[in-house]
């Protein structure tokens, strides 16, 4: 089954590429926090991720989370606003019926407070995970639990609670996922590593082109094309570098054995504008 599938930026943060990149640049660049707006058929508005959001300012206003937002200064112009870019569709965050939650960062999840009649789905271990770290062990690894929304538990479902199968074509070597609807629409697939539990969606758009939204199983499609891992510093905010690194080899196996598929890193402005710009029926990610 084809979903509609439209890539929102709400939001970015600056940092140095080089963190993020071997060899990268010295020099902060601009990292964008997607947001996938996804209309299915029978399950209506579905939203992966939300980006940042005011309350991002409100979690970081005081010490030490105010170092969060030092370390990765963050800009949200208006019109990058979520709200703003759903009323271009003509949808309101009360139209949201599903919040497909990658990983509990606060660049992911800013905006899960203005989903009022939205149920979330993520994966429990990354959940759980998080809320058993210490207040300064959490804000390292970009967790602030005041963006949870009140009531959150009653509204959560796990993804990794259903039976995995092996996933379909093109997306195979990736091994198993969950089909969410059960209506071959929506397969989440765990990618830990940068999170302890992370959760990748694999879904064909309106146009039948196969796409990966992978979240931050890394930053950049160098890192799974060329494998240029992200530099030493960028382990002190990875849950499990490890993992991390089996991750990306994945990724770097999916794009070698199914090069159509449109792998889409949620902070590379590259693959989205990229997805975005292609034609219908044409290569969805196409670098020279």
């Amino acid at each position: 089954m084809r979903v509609e599938l439209t890539l929102f930026d709400v939001g970015r943060c600056r940092h140095c590429e080089r963190v993020t990149l071997a060899g990268g640049r010295w020099g902060n660049v601009t990292f964008p926090s997607m947001v996938a707006l996804i209309v299915h058929p029978t399950e209506g508005a579905i939203l992966y991720d939300t980006g940042y959001a005011p309350h991002f300012m409100d979690a970081t206003a005081g010490f030490p989370e105010r170092l969060y937002r030092w370390a990765t200064p963050v800009d949200l112009p208006q019109a990058q606003r979520l709200e703003v870019q759903l009323a271009a569709h003509g949808l309101r965050p009360s139209d949201i019926r599903w919040c497909l939650v990658s990983h509990f960062h606060a660049d992911h999840i800013a905006g899960l407070r203005d989903l009022p009649n939205a149920r979330f789905v993520c994966m429990r271990e990354d959940l759980e995970s998080m809320r058993a770290m210490s207040r300064v062990r959490g804000l390292r690894n970009g967790w602030l639990p005041a963006l949870l929304p009140t009531g959150f538990d009653a509204r959560v479902r796990y993804a990794g609670d259903g039976v995995a199968r092996a996933l379909p074509a093109p997306w195979e070597t990736l091994g198993e996922g969950v089909d969410l609807f059960g209506d071959g629409s929506l397969f989440a697939v765990p990618m830990p590593g940068h999170a302890p539990r992370q959760m990748g969606l694999c879904l064909r758009d309106a146009q039948d082109r196969a796409v990966l939204l992978c979240a931050d199983a890394c930053w950049s499609h160098l890192t799974f094309r060329e494998r240029r891992l992200p530099t030493w510093p960028a382990r002190l905010v990875t849950h499990d570098w490890a993992a991390y690194v089996r991750t990306v080899e994945r990724l770097h196996t999916l794009a070698h054995a199914a090069p159509d598929v449109a792998i889409l890193p949620s902070h590379c402005q590259a693959s989205l504008d990229t997805y975005r710009a292609a034609t219908p029926g044409g290569p969805a990610c196409a670098f020279s």
